[in-house]
Formats: C-alpha cells, sequence, structure tokens
C-alpha cells in the first residue's frame, strides 16, 4: 500500500511539475517559431524509467491536458505535444527495459530520438495542410524543420534524463 500511494503521489507531483515546465519554452529555430522547446518531457521520461513507460504516458497526458486548460486551447498543438512524447518515451523505455545497463539505455535514446523525428515529420504531413490549411507542397517545406527540431528537442531531453535518473531512481529504491 506504501508503494503504490507513494508512486500515485510521486506521479502526481512530476505532473504538475511537468506543466510548469511547458512554460519554460524557447523556440529553437527563429526561422519556425512555433516550434518551441521545453523541459517537460525529461520528468515524464524519468518516470518512465523508474516506474514504467505506462506511468510516464500518463505524467505526459497529465501535463498536456493541464496545459491545455492553463495556457495554450490549442487541442492540436497539445495532440501534437503528447504524440511526439509517446512516440520517443516507448521505444525509449522499452528498449532500456529490455537489459538495464548504460550502453542499452544510449541505445534507447538514439532509437527514440530517430522514432519520434519520423512519426512527427509523418504526423505533421497529415495534420499541418489541414490545421494550417496550406498546401501540402507548402507543408514540404517545414518538414526538415520539424524533423530537426524533434531530433534536437529529444536529444537535448536524453541528455538531461541520462544525467539525473541514477541519482533521482536511488531515492525510489529504499
Amino acid at each position: 500500500m506504501k508503494k503504490t500511494t507513494t508512486k500515485i503521489a510521486t506521479i502526481g507531483i512530476m505532473s504538475a511539475l511537468a506543466t510548469g515546465l511547458m512554460f519554460l519554452e524557447f523556440p529553437i529555430f527563429p526561422a519556425v517559431g512555433f516550434l518551441k522547446y521545453d523541459p517537460s518531457d525529461v520528468l515524464a521520461i524519468l518516470a518512465g524509467f523508474i516506474f514504467g513507460p505506462v506511468d510516464g504516458v500518463i505524467i505526459l497526458l497529465i501535463k498536456n491536458l493541464l496545459f491545455y486548460l492553463l495556457k495554450s486551447g490549442d487541442i492540436v498543438g497539445i495532440a501534437m505535444n503528447f504524440a511526439a512524447g509517446v512516440s520517443y518515451l516507448l521505444p525509449t523505455v522499452l528498449i532500456y527495459r529490455w537489459r538495464k545497463n548504460r550502453v542499452v539505455e544510449i541505445i534507447g535514446y538514439i532509437v527514440g530520438v530517430i522514432v519520434v523525428s519520423g512519426v512527427m515529420v509523418l504526423l505533421n504531413m497529415i495534420v499541418v495542410p489541414k490545421y494550417w490549411k496550406i498546401s501540402f507542397e507548402e507543408t514540404l517545406k517545414f518538414l526538415p524543420w520539424i524533423a530537426g527540431f524533434n531530433a534536437i528537442k529529444f536529444s537535448i531531453d536524453s541528455l538531461i534524463n541520462g544525467l539525473i535518473r541514477k541519482r533521482i531512481e536511488k531515492i525510489f529504491e529504499s
């Protein structure tokens, strides 16, 4: 019972912190200012490593819903943010859980970055023409920026998680 209560409380706290971190956003590429980096996915990834992928996805869901209600009001942007987080988190965490060591962890990060970059290019090919009401040809101009943005964003998240995960994990081992 104590472990379950602690886990639920921790997921709630991580969700709240992740929501707050979503407000710390800045563009990576000034040419496409709508693509903004925020460090909020680090907490979901961390939870995925510590508790499991479902808990990481729950944090992604909660932080996106809260951010939607508190600031954005942009359901498409929030859905895309959630899709990006899930498409990175799942392969990264599942690969790490397969064999828990540093080399496999790094492989997980690399696979996660590749998967999220590909998934977001494909989703943007579908969503952007309808959402922004622009031609598919015009959308194609954004795809290198979108792939680059996701590769950089989730590489930064990987680096942060790789640096802090072991220290945070130790807190939950006792």
